[in-house]
């Protein structure tokens, strides 16, 4: 029998340090226990977390119902299924219902009647057990969100089994809503169970798209801390970049050991991207670590649901995705070095509405003819636009005086040589191009020219469109400057 190694993380302490006046929301997650074995104590945690929460005179853990939610995946530690296991596990101590959720896709998506069926599935139970990926858990977050709404709602436990995302541990949830990706509040799960031997044994690729979702925290906080500057987005919060900086203090402290799949690295992985889904949370918002490279990441996804195509492991575009903001900050600041005073446009041109629904409707009747998905785009990029223009004089006074700024906001974005080496020691693909996916020179041009026009979150990109620096000569600069990157990184490995 392998040693029991799985620990129940302090969150507590690291909040406390990185945030000692209490500005950031509480984290509603009880438990996050990691490690060797940590599969073997998923009934014993329902059960502590079920604690006095028993119906009225019950008296016994069998009046405690159990839904298990899972996708038709098989996942496999040591030859065995985990999914069989868990049911087992909890079958011993609870009866358990088990709701296999199936679209009818080669991967599950988080669509309206998945969401019904799995909402349906936990009503009456006391608890819910979900096991999978990203996708079972934000699946899970909202179904118990729901069935909290209507009273006393069941807890909620997820087992993780793989590193791919960081969305395990946070209390939002992303949607397809007409064929966009959407980020929207749930709620925390109780517990996260994290069981590393399950984790190393995942499929290389999920657990290196994990590595490129870390790579965000490097470059999204500055896209954050621009839209509060120009009066987009209020919610920045230093404590939030603080509790990031915490938790991973440098890329290399993950990136080590995981080409070669060190269980060392992946428990390393696993418990960093438990963290950060944590400061989504506490921050109350996901821009902490989501901005340009997540953009490009949606597009992509976009674009081959709309072509019928599987969508890609979101880690992995959001990796290449970096190595791209991270140039586009890089043309930001050489750019405002080398000249005194920028142009801004007029604010009736560059933020002209019927000028953007043009853009915005041009844009994505690639992805549907139909133009739901424009015009569900349409909704946050008009809401972005009329934001921006009601204090537009706060970017024109960033611009006007950025020597003030410069230096706090490239503390926030690291060098796309920096990201790019990383990727590349751990694995993981740096370039769009190594996504597999058909992802060709123009369907790159496109993704990432138009990413400012899909969602309501002011970005780098935004502020270089509004200079003029956004045409398809500068995209295409971009493009190379990441591309260079990439291929210094490769040759120094």
């Amino acid at each position: 029998m392998p040693a029991k190694t799985y620990a129940v993380e302090p969150i507590e302490p690291l909040l406390l340090e990185a945030d000692p006046e209490r500005s950031l929301a509480a984290c509603g997650i009880q438990r996050l226990i990691l490690g060797s074995e940590a599969l073997s104590v998923v009934a014993e945690t329902v059960a502590e977390l079920l604690g006095g929460r028993q119906p009225s005179g019950a008296g016994e853990e069998e009046t405690a119902a159990v839904a298990l939610l899972v996708d038709p995946v098989r996942i496999s530690r040591r030859g065995e299924d985990v999914k069989d296991l868990m049911e087992e596990q909890l079958g011993r101590r609870f009866p358990v219902t088990r709701t296999v959720l199936d679209d009818g896709h080669s991967e599950l998506h988080v669509v309206d009647h998945i969401l019904d069926e799995a909402s349906a599935a936990v009503v009456g139970k006391a608890a819910v057990v979900a096991v999978g990926g990203g996708t079972i858990s934000d699946i899970a977050k909202v179904a118990v969100q729901r069935a909290s709404a209507r009273g006393a709602g069941p807890v909620l436990v997820t087992v993780q089994t793989a590193a791919s995302v960081d969305g395990y541990t946070d209390d939002v949830s992303v949607v397809l809503r007409d064929g966009v990706k959407r980020t929207v509040p749930s709620r925390w799960p109780e517990a996260v169970v994290a069981d590393t031997d399950v984790i190393s044994e995942a499929p290389e690729k999920m657990n290196r798209a994990g590595f490129g979702e870390m790579t965000s925290m490097f470059t999204a906080p500055a896209d954050w801390r621009l839209a509060s500057m120009v009066g987009a987005d209020r919610s920045y919060n230093p404590s939030a970049v603080r509790l990031l900086a915490s938790v991973v203090p440098d890329l290399e402290s993950c990136s080590d050991g995981l080409r070669e799949g060190r269980p060392d690295a992946v428990a390393a992985l696993t418990r960093a991207l438990a963290l950060r889904g944590i400061v989504t949370g506490v921050a109350g918002t996901s821009a902490v670590l989501s901005g340009v490279e997540h953009l490009i990441s949606h597009m992509l996804d976009q674009y081959h649901s709309g072509h019928g195509r599987p969508i890609g492991l979101h880690g992995a575009q959001v990796g290449a995705g970096a190595v791209i903001a991270a140039s586009a900050w890089d043309m930001l600041f050489d750019r405002l070095a080398d000249r005194q005073a920028p142009q801004i446009a007029p604010i009736e041109t560059a933020l002209d509405p019927e000028r953007g629904r043009r853009k915005v409707l041009a844009a994505f009747e690639r992805v549907d003819s139909s133009l739901k998905v424009a015009e569900e785009c349409w909704s946050d990029y008009s809401a972005k636009l009329e934001a921006v223009a009601w204090e537009f004089h706060r970017v024109r006074d960033l611009v006007g005086n950025w020597a003030e700024h410069q230096d706090e906001l490239r503390s926030l974005v690291r060098p796309p040589g920096e990201i790019a080496s990383a990727l590349s020691r751990a694995g993981a693909p740096a370039r769009l191009s190594d996504l597999g996916q058909h992802v060709d020179p123009e369907l790159q041009q496109w993704a990432v020219a138009n990413c400012a026009l899909m969602r309501n979150r002011f970005t780098v990109v935004d502020l270089l469109a509004l200079l003029g620096w956004w045409e398809p000569g500068d995209v295409g600069e971009v493009l190379e400057r990441a591309h260079q990157a990439v291929a210094a990184a490769e040759g120094q490995g």
